[in-house]
This record gives C-alpha cells, sequence and structure tokens, in this order.
C-alpha cells in the first residue's frame, strides 16, 4: 500500500471537506445512465448546495437538487445534460458552478468561474452523466 506524502494530504481534505454530504445520485437503475441529467442547487446566504446527478429528466435533477438543499434561498444555478459533468466551486464571496465532458474539465471551469468573484476558492468532485 502507497502512502501519501503529507502535503498531498493537506490539500485533499478542504477539497473533500467541501463536498461531503452535498452529493447523491438521481437514480440507482442503470437504464437511464445514457440519457440522465444534472443538476445544481445553491443557497448564497448559507452557501448550502446540493448536487443530482443520473436523474431521469432535467426536471427530475431540478426538483431533487431544490428539495435537497436546506435553504430557503436555493436556486438551481447549473444543469448539465447527457454526457456531461458538473461541480461547484465555493470562495469566500461567492461560488463558481461548471460543466464540462470530463470531471477535470468541470473542476476547472467552476474552480475558474469562483475565482473571477472570491478568493480561497475550493472546487469540489465533479459527477457525471455517464
Amino acid at each position: 500500500m502507497k502512502i501519501l506524502p503529507a502535503w498531498i494530504l493537506l490539500l485533499l481534505v478542504p477539497t473533500l471537506g467541501i463536498c461531503c454530504g452535498c452529493a447523491s445520485s438521481g437514480t440507482t437503475d442503470d437504464a437511464h445512465l445514457k440519457e440522465s441529467y444534472g443538476a445544481i442547487a445553491y443557497a448564497p446566504g448559507t452557501q448550502d448546495w446540493r448536487i443530482r446527478w443520473q436523474a431521469v429528466d432535467a426536471r427530475r435533477a431540478r426538483e431533487r437538487a431544490l428539495a435537497d438543499c436546506a435553504a430557503a434561498d436555493c436556486q438551481v444555478v447549473l444543469e448539465f445534460s447527457p454526457g456531461q459533468c458538473g461541480t461547484l466551486a465555493l470562495g469566500s464571496g461567492g461560488f463558481g458552478a461548471g460543466q464540462g465532458d470530463t470531471p477535470i474539465a468541470a473542476e476547472t471551469a467552476a474552480l475558474n468561474e469562483c475565482q473571477r468573484t472570491s478568493s480561497g476558492c475550493r472546487v469540489a468532485a465533479a459527477e457525471c452523466n455517464h
């Protein structure tokens, strides 16, 4: 077993902390994976957010993301289509949502958007409709 150097763990812990308990798959039915949809709901007042992916349609992805978000000011900030990945980055003064064909592309887009208006941005691992 390979042990990670301490500096890598210091980078991973804040990133993992941003996404704990915030993501939930829209369905477990593998038949829908090729044509699945995702959505991210975000509440600016509390920075609460929820992501749903692999939902059977865009409406269900939006509804589930909003239903899972605990804050009254939650709103859908990103919808992603079949074959796409999506995620959120949070900073001290705002957020950024991103999507792309790969997890890395979505994470990079979210981080770049967050850094335009905020500092200390941390990106959550992307979820994909693949």
